[in-house]
């Protein structure tokens, strides 16, 4: 005879059939019987249990492992419960093949079989294939690694190198047009080999606009562009730079910019109180303007600042010449002839010394001090004698200068 529990357990079997989903555990299919009771009397129904002593179900809901169902229930908790019901349900066939999780049973439906190609190794030949693809990426992949780190290398090296260049530009004093040519050529290969670095574009710039304002350059408006590219490329790096600043104090000056380049240079002189070269630009930018006395003061200045620097004979030849315009001969001899003596090939402090000598007698010595001159301006007459790009109160002051020069014998 049956137990109780299994009659209702036997009376619930279609309904377990129908939805598996809920089977959890034993008592979940009485909890299952009891609710489908009270749902068919609710509805006016009525309901009428049917046995299923012989199914295969009702063997596997009564005797588990030669254990009665009962005392299943007591022993078994429920997650080990469900998971020996659905095994030995799978095992006789009573229920489709499904999957416990966390204590529940999933029932699936038969998958379609479908037959499966069994798995093909590459040929012999395929692999060699992809071995060779492999040396080859690998080879590519190193050549690109050396590649860069060359290129690296070789960046670091001309940043090195620029350095030297720029150094070695500054160096250089350009008293002459050979000194001047040297000056250039390392500043423009320091650019061109580190275009970035600022000194290198500064130490470009003085060169290029020194050569304009000697007239050793050979065609002054390129060479004043190529000036003023540079210098835009040293602000642009480096704007508050003392080097950088200077050098576009020289670039307004060549331009004939004067009142700007005094009003830039002042400005940066009270920053750099100890840079000479700014006090020098200054005094030249007035003496263009016919300034005399201002020009003396900032070459004065210049000379207090920096009484040793290599400059020095560019503020000599300016107060010198000063000093000649102003009928100071003598003064202006001592002057020139410093100037002259340091920069023996910048030219002019030798014409001005030819001037100064002739008004005051010395012919001998201004022949002497003329011809050295035109040994370096052959071709130079009293008409074109420079400078020749100051304001016209310049130019009225130069014309004592001019007549020392007739008076020595240039025509």
């Amino acid at each position: 005879m049956l137990n109780p529990h299994a009659i209702e357990l036997n009376a619930s079997a279609p309904l377990a059939m129908e939805r598996p989903d809920l089977l959890v555990h034993p008592r979940d299919v009485l909890k299952l019987r009891r609710h489908s009771k009270r749902q068919r009397r609710e509805q006016g129904g009525r309901y009428e249990g049917v046995r299923l002593e012989h199914s295969k179900l009702a063997a596997n809901l009564t005797v588990i492992h030669g254990r009665s169902l009962h005392r299943w229930l007591e022993e078994s908790t429920p997650e080990s419960g469900a998971l020996q019901l659905i095994e030995a349900a799978e095992a006789n066939g009573s229920i489709p093949a499904g999957q416990a999780i966390n204590g529940h049973s999933q029932v699936t439906p038969t998958p379609l079989l479908v037959p499966i190609e069994p798995r093909r190794f590459a040929p012999a030949q395929v692999a060699g294939v992809l071995a060779t693809a492999a040396l080859l990426c690998l080879a590519a992949l190193t050549w690109g690694y050396f590649a860069r780190s060359a290129q690296t290398e070789r960046s670091r090296t001309n940043v090195e190198t620029a350095v030297k260049l720029a150094h070695l530009a500054e160096q250089i004093n350009m008293t002459s047009r050979s000194n001047y040519e040297a000056a250039r050529g390392l500043g423009q290969w320091a650019v061109d080999l580190d275009p970035h670095n600022a000194a290198a574009q500064t130490r470009l710039t003085f060169a290029i606009v020194t050569g304009v304002l000697n007239h050793w350059s050979k065609d002054a408006g390129a060479d004043l562009q190529a000036a003023n590219h540079a210098l835009e490329e040293a602000k642009r790096i480096a704007p508050d730079d003392m080097m950088v600043g200077g050098a576009q104090c020289h670039v307004l000056r060549a331009m004939r910019q004067f009142e700007s380049a005094i009003k830039v240079c002042g400005k940066l002189a009270q920053t750099f109180p100890k840079y000479p070269f700014l006090r020098k630009e200054i005094g030249y930018n007035e003496l263009m303007l016919g300034r005399l006395d201002e020009a003396l003061a900032d070459f004065q200045e210049a000379d207090r600042i920096a009484p040793n620097s290599r400059l020095r004979w560019t503020w000599y030849q300016g107060m010198g010449l000063i000093y000649l315009m102003q009928g100071q001969d003598q003064k202006a001899i001592e002057r020139l002839s410093l100037a002259a003596l340091e920069a023996p090939d910048a030219g002019h402090p030798a014409a001005y010394l030819a001037s100064a000598y002739a008004l005051v007698g010395r012919e001998q010595e201004a022949r002497a001090a003329l011809g050295h001159y035109l040994k370096l301006w052959p071709k130079t007459s009293l008409d074109s004698f420079g400078p020749t790009d100051g304001t016209a109160a310049f130019n009225a002051k130069m014309e004592r200068v001019r007549e020392g020069l007739k008076l020595a014998g240039l025509s």
